[in-house]
């Protein structure tokens, strides 16, 4: 009884220093779009690595992680009717552990970014 609750503690304690060492090096990110038409061609950048999703229905959300590391940018790209758009944001640079990035595309197709740390 005793080897198997000792077995099942080191289990759980590896397991949560795996998950909070995963997430050391990610950016949260969170698109939504504002501007009521469909977006396609979804990619999300950072540190060589990329995150894509074929499209995004308007007013609804996409929530994913990207790799980042200090002195990169995180870019944000899309296209819509016939239009690619695209931006980035230093919102991680020169900060490590977690960051949380959001990017909202509003009714004209403007890009707004924002960081939380």
């Amino acid at each position: 009884m005793q080897i198997g609750a000792t077995l099942v503690i080191g289990i759980l304690i590896i397991f949560t220093c795996w998950i909070l060492a995963a997430g050391c090096s990610r950016a949260h990110i969170q698109v939504t779009n504002q501007s009521g038409m469909s977006l396609s061609n979804l990619v999300i950048s950072g540190l060589g690595k990329m995150k894509r999703s074929d499209t995004l229905a308007p007013f609804s959300e996409w929530h994913t992680t990207s790799p980042y590391h200090r002195g990169y940018l995180i870019q944000f790209s899309f296209e819509a009717a016939g239009q690619s758009y695209s931006t980035n944001t230093d919102a991680c640079l020169g900060h490590s552990g977690f960051c949380a990035v959001w990017f909202t595309i509003g009714t004209n197709m403007a890009i707004t970014s924002g960081a939380r740390y």
